[in-house]
C-alpha cells in the first residue's frame, strides 16, 4: 500500500535546461491526484504514461484522477489544466473531477455575497476559474461533471454555486489538506495521506487451530480456547503505519503547520541567493531542508530550479548539510514511499528508471 509520486516538471517559471514546467502525480491506492498542471502537461503525461507501459509494464488510467489540486495561480503551474480537461472529453471521461486552489479572504467573503469588491491580482485563480468557465471547462460542455473549488484555507467555495462547503475529498481513504504558504499571490501546500492498516493474519501459526477459532482471532477479538486466552495481537504482525507527501508549491522558506513522510519542495536557488530568493518569495535549497526538519519529515525531495542552475549537484549537497535523507529530482522521475516508509527514488533514464 505505497504512495507514489510522478514528477513531470522541475523549472521554475519557465522551461530551462532541458526541465519542463511545473506538474506531478500522487498516485495511492485509492486513485491519483494532480498537484499543479503547467504549460504543456498533458504531453508530458502522454510520453509518461507510454514509458510506463513500455518499461514498468502498467499504464496509468486517467480515469482514476479523482482531483486537480493547484498551489497558486501563477501560469506555470496552471496553464496546461484547461487544453488537459479538453482533451479527457474527447477521450470520454465520464467520473468527476474536482479542481481545487487558493484565493484571498476577500474574493471568498466575495463569491459568498459579500458587497465589498475585492482587489483582485491577475494572477489570482479567481480570474482563470471564470475564463476556463467562460471557454468552455462547464459539465455541459466537457460532458462530465466538474466541480471548481476555491478557498482561503479556512472557507471553501463550490463556484458551480456559490455555496460555502467543507474541503472536498475526492477519493475514499485518502485524506486532502491545504496548507498556507508564503508567496507573491494566495498559495497553499497539499498534502495527501493515507492510513495505516492492520498487520497481515499470521496463519502459519493458527494452522493447528479450529476454524472458529482462527476465524475469531482473524476478526480481532481475543478468544479462550482449551482453557487458554488467546491475543488476537499476537497472530498478526506488525500494523502497518499511515504515509503522507506534501507537495509545497511555491514559497519562501517558512515552516509548513502539518508533518509528514515525504516532503517534495522547491529549491529555486542556492543559498549565495538568498537575497533574490527572499524578494521573490522562493526558497533556497539549504531554505527547503530547514522546511523539512521543521515538519519533521523523513525524506526532503528538491524540485523547481532555477534556470541560473545547470544541474542540481549543489543543491543536493547544500541541502544534505541539513536534512538526513534528500533527494534531488529531474523531470519523468518517480518517488515511492514504502510500507516501512522508506523511499525509493527512481530516476528516468533513457529507457525506463533506474
Amino acid at each position: 500500500m505505497t504512495l507514489e509520486v510522478h514528477v513531470l516538471g522541475t523549472s521554475s517559471a519557465r522551461p530551462a535546461q532541458g526541465r519542463s514546467v511545473s506538474g506531478s502525480i500522487i498516485e495511492t491506492p485509492e486513485g491519483m491526484v494532480i498537484v499543479d498542471c503547467g504549460e504543456g502537461f498533458q504531453n508530458r503525461l502522454v510520453k509518461h504514461r507510454s514509458e510506463m507501459k513500455a518499461f514498468g509494464g502498467r499504464r496509468l488510467k486517467m480515469s482514476k484522477v479523482a482531483a486537480i489540486l493547484l498551489t497558486h495561480g501563477h501560469l506555470d503551474h496552471t496553464w496546461g489544466v484547461l487544453p488537459w480537461m479538453q482533451t479527457m472529453a474527447l477521450d470520454g471521461r465520464k467520473d468527476k473531477l474536482w479542481v481545487i486552489g487558493p484565493t484571498t479572504t476577500e474574493v471568498v467573503d466575495a463569491l459568498l455575497g459579500s458587497d465589498v469588491e475585492p482587489e483582485v491580482t491577475p494572477s489570482d485563480l479567481v480570474i482563470q476559474y471564470d475564463m476556463w468557465m467562460d471557454l468552455g471547462a462547464t459539465t455541459e460542455s466537457l460532458g462530465y461533471e466538474v466541480q471548481w473549488v476555491l478557498g482561503d484555507g479556512e472557507r471553501w467555495v463550490n463556484m458551480n454555486d456559490g455555496s460555502k462547503i467543507n474541503l472536498p475529498q475526492p477519493m475514499k481513504k485518502v485524506r486532502i489538506s491545504a496548507h498556507p504558504t508564503q508567496h507573491t499571490v494566495p498559495s497553499c501546500a497539499w498534502k495527501v495521506s493515507i492510513g495505516g492498516r492492520k498487520g497481515k493474519f499470521d496463519r502459519e501459526s493458527t494452522k493447528n487451530l479450529p476454524d472458529e477459532i482462527k476465524a475469531s482471532l482473524a476478526s480481532g477479538e481475543d478468544t479462550e480456547y482449551d482453557g487458554e486466552l488467546l491475543l488476537a495481537s499476537n497472530y498478526r504482525k506488525d500494523e502497518i503505519p499511515g504515509k503522507s507527501v506534501i507537495i509545497s508549491g511555491d514559497t519562501a522558506e517558512q515552516a509548513i503547520d502539518t508533518n509528514c513522510d515525504l516532503l517534495i519542495h522547491e529549491a529555486t536557488f542556492l543559498q549565495s541567493h538568498t537575497d533574490i530568493a527572499n524578494e521573490h518569495l522562493h526558497s533556497t535549497a539549504a531554505g527547503a531542508a530547514r522546511t523539512a526538519v521543521e515538519c519533521k519529515a523523513k525524506h526532503l525531495a528538491l524540485t523547481h530550479y532555477s534556470a541560473r542552475l545547470d544541474n542540481h549537484e549543489e543543491s543536493l549537497n547544500e541541502a544534505r548539510e541539513i536534512h538526513p535523507s534528500v533527494v534531488a529530482l529531474g523531470d519523468g522521475d518517480r518517488l515511492v514511499l514504502r510500507d516501512d516508509q522508506s523511499l525509493l527514488h527512481l530516476v528516468k533514464q533513457e529507457e525506463g528508471w533506474a
